[in-house]
């Protein structure tokens, strides 16, 4: 956490709900001047532990201070304005003391808080009902890794994440081996952990309950660093803040922080693991090539800065020639996203619609989800619609939710 105990204050409440006398929740406060201290010992819990870096310091290196004070067997990462779900941590112990895995993975819902930029937005969550309530499987590493490496898959949260993730101790171990001590590196520790967890794991567990709920607010580092929007003030403040600790890190790997694109970090930090641990990883470079280069084209022409993507290219790729990159002319500055050139991974996903039928579990862990929302803010929660016309639509679907949940029986 750093400057964001309106946010925290609600996490921490999530966390401490379950009633397991045998978890640890370690707030790890990178040097905070609001009033995040005072609001942790306001909490009386012996679970409870708040630990602060004495300065600032980048958030890999206060990934890394939480580590340091953690005693547990088995660690999951949120952020401040993220929380654990009703029922969460108690699913995740069941599966944990039938199978022992070395990680534990889920598709964590997302709640988008609140906004007033660019416009004054409400509250908003997002999940998908195939994400609830199903069968567990077995991922192998190995595969995975080598999914990843083909660009097969391209988003690091389809690697071993311990952010919105469970991962046991024998891994984080085994990484800090590979690492001179170290686990968390680079300038997204999560992006980074996510593929060394998945060379030092032997077994995964991926399985439909979540256990995490993440947001994204205006306050987020993610949003200000990473929005494809025009940035508030706020925002700038935040993703400056952000870069200047990362500089004064200068932990590798070391990647130009104008390079905004996640699934840029995603491939650099492939291609750095497999040169520092001589993994023999292969790695299709020019897949990636493309898709990064579609997704930096979804940024505004000031964030694109396509010398430096040259750059970042020659630095991992072999392969690259120095063709396939726009030209940083006025006319390639506005140029958008052609469909038609999206890469095969996005273009062989056929878009079905959602007939599948809802079961009474599911249907009752989204409103689970609903009354945690409703009672952490403390306003009623709503989709984007007014009030009145969001009851009559939920009113008209209670008949068909409550037939689809007889007939799934």
């Amino acid at each position: 956490t750093r400057n964001r105990s309106e946010f925290l204050r609600y996490c921490v409440a999530t966390c401490l709900a379950c009633d397991d006398d045998q978890i640890e929740v370690i707030v790890s406060d990178n040097n905070s001047i609001d009033d995040t201290r005072q609001v942790i010992q306001a909490i009386d819990d012996p679970r409870l532990k708040y630990v602060n870096t004495g300065q600032d310091i980048s958030m890999r290196q206060n990934f890394e201070f939480a580590l340091e004070h953690a005693t547990g067997d088995y660690l999951i990462y949120i952020g401040d304005d993220d929380g654990i779900l009703p029922n969460g941590l108690a699913s995740l112990r069941r599966v944990i003391d039938q199978h022992g895995p070395d990680i534990l993975l889920w598709r964590h819902i997302t709640n988008l808080w609140p906004k007033n930029h660019p416009v004054p937005t409400p509250g908003r969550l997002k999940n998908r009902f195939r994400d609830f309530c199903g069968p567990m499987h077995a991922i192998d590493p190995k595969q995975r890794l080598a999914t990843l490496a083909q660009a097969h898959k391209t988003n690091y949260r389809d690697a071993a994440n311990i952010y919105h993730g469970c991962v046991h101790r024998r891994v984080i171990e085994k990484v800090c081996q590979m690492q001179n001590g170290i686990y968390f590196n680079g300038v997204c520790p999560d992006v980074n952990t996510a593929i060394t967890n998945l060379i030092a794991a032997d077994n995964i567990l991926w399985f439909r309950n979540p256990v995490t709920i993440g947001g994204e607010g205006e306050k987020s580092n993610g949003t200000a660093f990473n929005g494809k929007e025009s940035a508030s003030k706020q925002q700038k403040e935040i993703a400056s803040d952000f870069t200047r600790l990362v500089a004064e890190d200068g932990t590798q790997p070391q990647i130009d922080s104008r390079i905004r694109s996640v699934p840029a970090q995603t491939y650099a930090n492939i291609c750095l693991i497999n040169q520092e641990q001589d993994a023999k990883i292969a790695i299709d470079h020019a897949a990636w090539r493309r898709f990064i280069i579609e997704d930096v084209k979804t940024y505004s022409p000031q964030q694109r800065h396509w010398p430096v993507m040259a750059a970042f290219f020659e630095t991992f790729d072999p392969t690259f020639d120095g063709q396939g990159l726009p030209q940083p002319s006025p006319q390639a500055l506005q140029e958008t996203i052609d469909p038609a050139s999206t890469t095969t991974s996005q273009r062989d996903r056929p878009q079905k619609p959602n007939r599948r039928r809802h079961t009474d579990a599911q249907l009752q862990t989204v409103m689970s989800v609903v009354q945690w929302i409703q009672r952490v803010t403390g306003r009623p929660y709503t989709p984007r619609i007014s009030p009145l016309i969001a009851a009559v639509v939920q009113a008209a679907r209670i008949p068909g939710m409550w037939l689809r949940s007889l007939s799934a029986r």
